[in-house]
């Protein structure tokens, strides 16, 4: 299944200038296992469970150098609204989404990762985008 061409073999670095769409989409088929990926099927509908989502949080965090939670994922469950998460100006017109601030256990699931005991969320439940949204 690797490519020489995937995202995973160049530097997270170089991937801060890479289009945001093609960079989810390419870490959708890295996780999920196929080349096709649609852009605007949730992350559950297209084949993913909860741990694939922990995969692909772990994925996109090392492609962009960015901490993703896994609650942000799941709140933009499709490849278009992640690439929007990643780059809100990606897709031209197209409205920022909110900061996002993980609650419940998908913020417990990125602490633990950083290594973090707070988990007292900051503010309530952001409004979800993508197929959850519908």
């Amino acid at each position: 299944m690797a490519n020489p061409e995937d995202s995973a073999s160049i530097p997270a670095d170089a991937n801060a200038n890479a289009d945001p769409l093609q960079l989810v989409r390419r870490a959708w088929q890295d996780v999920l296992g196929t080349a096709e990926v649609p852009l605007d099927t949730g992350f559950f509908e297209a084949g993913g469970n909860s741990m694939l989502l922990v995969m692909l949080s772990d994925e996109l965090s090392d492609q962009t150098g960015r901490e993703l939670e896994v609650a942000e994922l799941f709140r933009h469950d499709t490849v278009r609204a992640q690439a929007r998460l990643l780059d809100p100006s990606y897709e031209p017109g197209a409205p920022a989404p909110a900061a996002a601030v993980p609650d419940g256990r998908g913020r417990l699931l990125g602490s633990a990762r950083r290594g973090r005991t707070d988990t007292t969320p900051a503010t309530g439940p952001q409004q979800p985008e993508g197929s959850a949204a519908r």
